[in-house]
C-alpha cells in the first residue's frame, strides 16, 4: 500500500508501475528540494535536479512533465508527511502545560522548516505565481492553527483565542522564513538561542488568552 508521501508524489507524476520507479521519484523530489535550496526556483534546472538524483534528464521527464509539477509534488508531499506527524507538533502535548505545548510547536516547526528549506525558498520566490501550491500550503497552515487552537482551548483558552493563535503561528512562520532565506538576518533560525527567543515571545503573547 502506498504511503501518504507516495500518494502525494504520484498525484503530480506520470504513472509508474514498478517499485524502483517509485523510489526514483522520491529521489527526484529530494534532489529538487536540495537544488531549490541552493539555487532558488528560477536557478534550478531540471538537468541540475537530474544530476543531484543520479538519473538522466529523460528520467525526470518520464515522471514529471515539468518543474512546476515537481514543485507541486514537493508541497503536497510535505503536507502529507507533516500531517501524518501532527501529533508530534501539537496533539501529543495536550496534557502538558501551555508553555510546553507552545515551545514544542515552535521547536518542531523550526526543525521541519530547516529540513525543507528548498520548498520554502521556492514558495517565497515563486509561490504567488503557483496558486495551486499556495492553496495547499495555506490550507495546511490553517489546519495546524486549528489543531493548536483545539489543544489550547482545553487549557482554558478565552475569547479571542482563534485570532491569537493565527497571529502566533504567523509570528513563527514569518520569523523562521526570514532566517531560512536571509543569511544576513539578525537572528538565524538554526540557532538554539534564536528558536528559544521566538518561543519566549509566542508564549508571552498567548498567555494573554490562555492563562494556564
Amino acid at each position: 500500500m502506498a504511503t501518504p508521501k507516495q500518494k502525494a508524489a504520484e498525484k503530480w507524476a506520470l504513472p509508474v508501475q514498478q517499485e524502483r520507479s517509485r523510489v526514483t521519484r522520491e529521489r527526484l523530489l529530494a534532489a529538487a528540494e536540495k537544488v531549490f535550496a541552493e539555487k532558488g526556483y528560477d536557478g534550478a534546472k531540471l538537468a541540475d535536479i537530474a544530476t543531484e538524483a543520479g538519473v538522466s534528464v529523460g528520467a525526470v521527464y518520464f515522471r514529471f512533465k515539468d518543474k512546476d509539477a515537481l514543485f507541486q509534488a514537493i508541497a503536497e508531499t510535505f503536507t502529507e508527511e507533516t500531517r501524518a506527524r501532527l501529533d508530534q507538533f501539537v496533539l501529543a502535548g495536550r496534557n502538558a502545560s501551555t508553555e510546553d505545548i507552545v515551545r514544542t510547536f515552535v521547536a518542531r516547526t523550526a526543525a521541519n522548516m530547516r529540513t525543507h528549506r528548498g520548498l520554502f525558498r521556492a514558495i517565497i520566490e515563486r509561490g504567488l505565481e503557483h496558486p495551486s501550491v499556495m492553496d495547499v500550503m495555506m490550507a495546511f497552515r490553517d489546519e495546524i492553527a486549528r489543531a493548536l487552537e483545539t489543544v489550547l482551548r482545553e487549557h482554558g483558552g478565552k475569547a479571542g483565542l482563534g485570532d491569537a493563535v493565527r497571529v502566533a503561528t504567523q509570528m513563527v512562520y514569518g520569523f523562521l522564513i526570514v532566517g531560512i532565506l536571509n543569511p544576513r538576518a539578525p537572528t538565524q533560525q538554526n540557532t538554539k538561542a534564536a528558536v528559544t527567543g521566538l518561543a519566549d515571545a509566542v508564549v508571552a503573547y498567548l498567555k494573554t488568552v490562555v492563562p494556564k
